[in-house]
């Protein structure tokens, strides 16, 4: 069952023990855990709410009547293990990235459209081929666009997110027999080491505190020789990336509900632009003239909804964190970790993409360099 397989490969993030479950509440067929505890030797313990495991410090305070329903169970120590849970805030930046997130993948929780290409183009150059049959982990998998593409292209994937986009993220992915989904935290990832064939987070790393110990802590999940993917935000716009980080020093202190309307105008406005250029490129003469002189991000987002503009300037102004990097700096970060055949390679001017392969046996023909 889902339930097993995601049993099998989860781990205390604290002492990486081996994990009892304890089910509260089945679906159905008996097939799923949908409420229940997951406990570790060492004492801790986690929940499980909605079928997806809490695998973190403050979980039982994240979701109070849980609590509230199973804390008279003394058994199983869940009302000492909340009060735990209550002492061991995060740490102000990492909860406010919690929240951004949170609010954001469940705002924008629609698959507004296909991300097939956006997908590919993150993750080159990895094929379909590469993923069939194996088992990959989603390092902050937001609310499932990038999820949804590896599964449906045959991987069995595990994604895992800080914030409640999980929640999002299982609303777009729950026809997967093949997605397994879990609440936790990329510096304590609750996985078995050397579980995955692959590894990959897209978007995620530049919005931590520490995105060099977030790749730290994911490389031991890989087995050898397999794959590392990253993207990250690129230093090559430093004008626009000035601009950006003055108007943030003020929107990341702002109600996210004001955010969003300061992202809806500016999503107005690139939508205004993308539209001016999908009528202009069409004139007879002055067509091919404004297809050369258009922004490469103008004719980027022509290709995607209105929810999409939105989305992304809410990233773009709410993320707490968000660091930019040198293709040169995101090679040596991979090189850092003890990553071989590392590759790195622009998606435009904002962002780079960059792979390598874990030390031990590895055959060229299975991997994606």
């Amino acid at each position: 069952t889902m339930r097993t397989r995601l049993m099998n490969l989860l781990r205390c993030p604290v002492c990486l023990g081996k994990l009892h479950s304890i089910s509260f509440v089945t679906s159905d067929d008996d097939d799923e855990v949908v409420e229940g505890v997951l406990v570790c030797a060492c004492g801790e313990s986690y929940p499980v709410v909605k079928t997806i495991p809490r695998m973190l410090s403050n979980a039982y305070t994240l979701f109070p009547e849980f609590v509230a329903r199973y804390g008279d169970r003394s058994e199983l120590g869940i009302a000492e293990a909340a009060r735990r849970s209550a002492d061991s805030s995060p740490p102000v930046v990492v909860a406010k990235t919690q929240e951004s997130f949170g609010y954001q993948w469940t705002t924008f929780s629609e698959m507004a459209c296909d991300f097939r290409e956006n997908f590919w183009n993150y993750l080159k150059p990895a094929t379909p081929e590469f993923l069939k049959g194996r088992l990959g982990l989603d390092a902050g998998c937001g609310f499932g666009r990038h999820i949804y593409q590896a599964a449906t292209y045959g991987a069995e994937m595990i994604g895992m997110d800080l914030s409640q986009a999980i929640d999002s993220s299982y609303q777009n992915t729950k026809q997967f027999s093949n997605v397994h989904l879990v609440q936790g935290d990329i510096y304590a990832p609750p996985f078995a080491p050397e579980a995955f064939d692959f590894v990959y987070s897209v978007g995620v790393l530049h919005h931590l505190p520490d995105p060099e110990r977030g790749v730290r802590s994911l490389v031991p999940l890989v087995k050898p020789g397999g794959s590392m993917f990253v993207w990250l935000y690129s230093k090559k716009r430093r004008f626009v990336n000035f601009v950006l980080e003055s108007l943030r020093f003020m929107t990341t202190r702002l109600p996210h509900s004001l955010v969003k309307g300061m992202s809806f105008v500016g999503a107005f406005i690139d939508m205004a632009l993308v539209q001016l250029y999908r009528i202009l490129r069409l004139l007879p003469v002055a067509g091919s003239f404004i297809e050369s002189i258009t922004p490469a991000r103008i004719k980027l987002y022509s290709l995607y909804p209105f929810q999409v503009h939105h989305a992304d300037w809410f990233d773009r102004l709410a993320a707490p964190v968000r660091f930019y990097y040198t293709g040169a700096e995101v090679e040596q970060l991979l090189r850092d970790v003890g990553l071989s055949d590392v590759s790195v390679a622009p998606t435009g001017l904002y962002g780079w993409r960059g792979c390598g392969t874990k030390g031990g046996s590895h055959s060229g023909a299975d991997g994606p360099i």
